[in-house]
């Protein structure tokens, strides 16, 4: 007689399956505090799920949008599948559409990764400071923040490329920071993006486009 096949899902297919949903779950609730959907918006199957975020999820949120505050897109508006093969195309494509940033950092915070996106862009905006106090006060404010070890956000820098780094914005120019940039910048392309291309988040908002 052969041994009867149980028809319940393996304890390790619904580890899986549980994993991905909350990591799907938490990306979700980001795009809707970003893009103010309502529950009755278009796009409601995909922002539908209702939680209060804690104080530091808040200010972190904030902190984020102040970085890349130039929001032109329509809050209530869906996005297109253009938009979203263009994104496919290169890391520089998605990082153009301000949409795109909005996404992926929504994708990265799910990840725990989002620091490296802000890092990235902290670091455009101080490349483009327009005075000398606003770049020495940038400087500081992005080493204590990404840079020192220990930092609250501190990004994934090998110890050669921090310690130039550090070396470089004791008299800060707007080129100290583009050898981490250029490090960071490597790791969201050869990583975190081609993850973005075939995360749940992504995959949803295709289905949503068609």
């Amino acid at each position: 007689m052969s041994p009867s096949v149980s028809s319940n899902p393996s304890p390790v297919k619904s580890q899986q399956s549980h994993h991905h949903r909350a990591k799907l779950s938490t990306a979700k609730l980001h795009l809707k505090s970003l893009f103010g959907q309502s529950p009755q918006s278009s796009n409601s199957n995909l922002f539908n799920a209702e939680e209060k975020n804690s104080a530091t999820e808040r200010r972190s949120r904030l902190h984020f949008m102040r970085q890349w505050s130039q929001v032109g897109h329509n809050k209530k508006g869906r996005i297109s599948r253009d938009m979203l093969e263009t994104w496919a195309e290169s890391l520089n494509a998605l990082l153009a559409s301000q949409i795109g940033v909005s996404v992926f950092g929504a994708f990265l915070r799910s990840e725990f990764s989002e620091e490296n996106l802000q890092f990235y862009l902290a670091c455009e905006q101080y490349r483009h400071s327009s005075n000398n106090f606003s770049l020495q006060r940038r400087a500081k404010n992005i080493c204590a923040t990404y840079i020192q070890p220990g930092a609250p956000r501190e990004v994934n820098l090998d110890s050669k490329t921090r310690d130039l780094t550090l070396q470089l914005l004791q008299a800060p120019s707007h080129t100290s920071l583009l050898p981490a940039q250029k490090r960071i910048y490597s790791l969201l392309d050869n990583d975190c993006y081609p993850r973005f291309l075939q995360s749940n988040i992504y995959s949803s908002l295709l289905k949503e486009a068609e």
